[in-house]
């Protein structure tokens, strides 16, 4: 079971109950970085704290290249003014992987819906055994499970509330909070349904966390670009997308103000599947929504911008890359299994040479795809 988390604030000044229009409804970012306690002692089989960001349902054309003038209506906003923040991240701090001429990443498939999509990223393996949305607890551990397990403090935060399916083989081990809890039910789930929790609330939560608690490994699912996607409204899917890149501004901010914690820290951001041609879809019946993109920052990645991926990689890669940063083991059987799915391997092209333990990692089999 998810552990609940109090509300923040902001609830109150919520609108309850959902509209049967589609308003704009755009989220604003809050101005305010919450204060870091001083760093308390960190686990000491945790070579690495990350942050793993999950941004539902992004195009890779958005993030690369800027707005869809097509979709838009409107006049052309290149990537560095639409997504200030994960572009600087890239260019000044880090790398990126998927941007045109320079290689792809993929979710796996052949379904490209989104709880295969966060199995894939989570375990680290191509997701056999979870083809659409209504998906059992994933039963093979996760990234999170495994590093819970050395001893390292694991949190994770989420808008979907089906998210908790993919998060642990193990519900209870540590803090999970996906959806809306049962002190939020009179929030509105706007742009989502069901107990769907906005974005700006996820956000005002994972801040406040990370300064408090300082986790060694946290998790963020945000989710309203893929909601306003469903609803054909490219205006809404754009300013749910600022907002995601507000929130990664805030969120190094936040480790900018950790001192030495939050230097050693790796964030990782990408999303679970792509869309289709038409915008409004994704799917096995759109292939092209399977192309997705990662930005990473750290100190084991250089500031190189736009890298090179020299074949195709998956989202299945994301998982060893986190252990290698991490310090965790890498997983052996790295053949393909038919009830658990072939292993990823770790993204070396992210890395500075002769830093990272991952770098040299041993290779899995090539993408059956």
């Amino acid at each position: 079971m998810s552990i609940q988390w109090k509300r923040v604030a902001l609830i109150g000044v919520l609108a309850v109950g959902s509209s049967c229009a589609v308003p704009s409804r755009a989220p604003q970012p809050a101005p305010t970085v919450p204060t870091p306690r001083t760093e308390s002692g960190a686990n000491a089989s945790v070579t690495s704290p990350v942050v793993l960001v999950t941004i539902d349902g992004v195009r890779w054309q958005e993030v690369f290249e800027g707005t869809d003038t097509g979709l838009s209506h409107a006049p052309f906003r290149p990537s560095r003014l639409l997504v200030p923040h994960l572009d600087r991240l890239m260019r000044e701090r880090g790398a990126a992987i998927g941007a045109p001429g320079r290689g792809f990443i993929r979710a796996t498939g052949p379904s490209f819906v989104s709880l295969p999509g966060y199995t894939e990223i989570l375990t680290g393996r191509a997701p056999i055994g979870c083809q659409d949305n209504t998906c059992a607890t994933v039963a093979t551990p996760t990234f999170l499970d495994e590093a819970h397990a050395t001893g390292a403090k694991v949190a994770a935060f989420g808008s979907w509330e089906m998210l908790d399916r993919a998060i642990s083989s193990r519900p209870g081990s540590f803090p999970v909070s996906v959806g809306r809890s049962a002190n939020e039910s009179e929030v509105d789930p706007w742009p989502g349904v069901g107990n769907f929790r906005p974005d700006r609330l996820t956000a005002e939560l994972v801040l406040r966390h990370l300064a408090d608690e300082q986790p060694d490994v946290l998790y963020v699912g945000l989710g309203e670009p893929d909601e306003y996607g469903h609803r054909d409204d490219y205006a809404g899917y754009l300013a749910a997308l600022a907002y995601a890149d507000s929130f990664v501004g805030r969120l190094m901010d936040t480790l900018d103000h950790m001192g030495p914690r939050g230097t050693r820290t790796h964030v990782i951001v990408t999303a679970d599947h792509g869309r289709s041609r038409d915008f409004k879809g994704h799917g096995g019946a759109h292939p092209e929504s399977a192309r997705v993109w990662l930005v990473a920052a750290g100190p084991s990645i250089a500031a190189r911008g736009r890298v090179v991926s020299t074949r195709e990689r998956h989202l299945a890669d994301i998982a060893p890359t986190l252990r290698g940063l991490v310090g965790l083991p890498q997983a052996r059987d790295l053949g393909r299994d038919r009830e658990r799915g072939w292993a990823g391997e770790p993204l070396a092209e992210l890395l500075q040479a002769g830093t990272s333990p991952i770098a040299h990692a041993t290779p899995s089999p090539p993408s059956p795809q």
